[in-house]
């Protein structure tokens, strides 16, 4: 059975703390209204507030389940202790959860001013979960962005927290996400960014820079085939068929973490003539090619290459002596990853289809390709149709 009860302050009159709805006389101050409902020997008190229509609108809502057999009591928990829970049984990989975790550890313990640890703005971590509101995270968005993070950093965060409170709203701790709560004039709003390629004339002479060996196969690897960083990295003698000329991505390793690729897409990527015999020759070449062995091995932990090995004593290094600035042409900064993208403008200008470039670089939707590409599809298009420049009789 439901009803509606109110919470006195402690100065009132009445000098009560509990009273029915229809509120006695005497009353003096301005109490918080609360659903109860019993069960059996127990009270649940879902707090309403201030408000005497929303605490009869919420009696409706609450009765009507009781009736059903459908009412769950809320549950309580502190921000800290839901969002540690929360982390812990993430179904991820460790690098994902380690980046959540930063997010989590901000909203927690509040967010640091500078080096000497001073914070702009309280954490939530004592606040029960069912408290915070909308005001609360664009609080900690403002806190944020007077610490200097960038807009599309902010945005991440705000992401993270987002995935956190749906969580805990489907496990019964909340009945409203705040984050969903936030109005858009409070989000972030990050520039699109075009992806960092390097152009066709600065690739021949960048290779040449590269140390042969080890080195310039795995660069030319990554330019014609558009694997991740991470994917070649542990990448095996096994996962590559010259005879069938295809690799099979089926692990990736990040800041020393193994696992699968990213976004659980396991691929075959389809290889041309020309890779097939460099690999071939790589093959030749190296101390051992045992089908469990690395295709590029390196010095770090388990004999894997490590990203600064890669970029600062070589690609970077490469780029000086070749003349090719960190700078590409649309602003950003060019990484290993611009080979990816150097990859995928190559494919479309050459009139590579989408959904075949979104098998080939293992992207969870065509959406994101289009995305991050779809600018350069969108020129290869313009070519097709100017083909189609006289080709109707009338």
């Amino acid at each position: 059975m439901a009803s509606v009860q109110a919470r006195h302050a402690r100065t009132c009159r009445l000098e009560k703390a509990w009273s029915p709805f229809e509120l006695p006389s005497g009353c003096s101050c301005e109490p918080t209204y609360y659903v109860v409902v019993r069960e059996g020997t127990r009270l649940h008190r879902e707090r309403v507030g201030k408000n005497r229509k929303q605490a009869e609108r919420a009696l409706r809502k609450i009765g009507t389940q009781v009736d059903d057999g459908a009412y769950q009591p809320q549950l309580h928990a502190k921000f800290a202790d839901w969002a540690a829970r929360w982390l812990s049984t993430l179904e991820t990989k460790p690098t994902t959860r380690a980046s959540y975790a930063s997010t989590i550890a901000y909203a927690t313990r509040g967010v640091p001013q500078d080096r000497a640890g001073l914070v702009r703005i309280a954490g939530l971590g004592e606040n029960d979960v069912r408290q915070i509101r909308a005001a609360a995270i664009g609080d900690f968005n403002a806190a944020l962005r007077s610490a200097g993070l960038s807009d599309s950093t902010r945005a991440k965060h705000l992401r993270v927290l987002n995935a956190c409170f749906e969580a805990a709203q489907a496990h019964g701790y909340i009945a409203d996400n705040p984050v969903k709560r936030l109005p858009r004039a409070q989000r972030p709003r990050p520039a699109k960014k075009e992806a960092a390629y390097f152009e066709d004339a600065e690739l021949a002479r960048l290779v040449v820079e590269v140390t042969p060996g080890v080195f310039r196969t795995l660069v030319l690897t990554a330019l014609k085939t558009g694997m991740r960083q991470g994917e070649l990295a542990a990448l095996t003698w096994r996962d590559v068929d010259l005879a069938d000329a295809v690799i099979r991505v089926r692990r990736s390793i990040t800041d020393g973490h193994l696992g699968i690729p990213k976004n659980h897409e396991r691929r075959d990527v389809d290889i041309t003539r020309d890779l097939v015999d460099l690999l071939g020759g790589w093959w030749g070449e190296s101390d051992t090619s045992a089908d469990s062995e690395l295709v590029f091995p390196g010095d770090g932990r388990d004999g894997f290459l490590v990203s600064s090995t890669i970029l600062k004593r070589e690609l970077y290094p490469a780029m000086r002596r070749a003349g090719v600035p960190r700078e590409g042409p649309t602003g950003a900064l060019r990484t290993f990853h611009s080979l990816r993208h150097t990859y995928a403008r190559i494919a479309l200008e050459h009139g590579a289809e989408l959904t075949w470039l979104q098998r080939q670089l293992g992207h969870s939707s065509l959406a994101v390709t289009v995305g991050i590409y779809g600018h350069w599809s969108r020129e290869q298009r313009k070519v097709h149709a100017e083909r189609m420049e006289g080709a109707f009789s009338i």
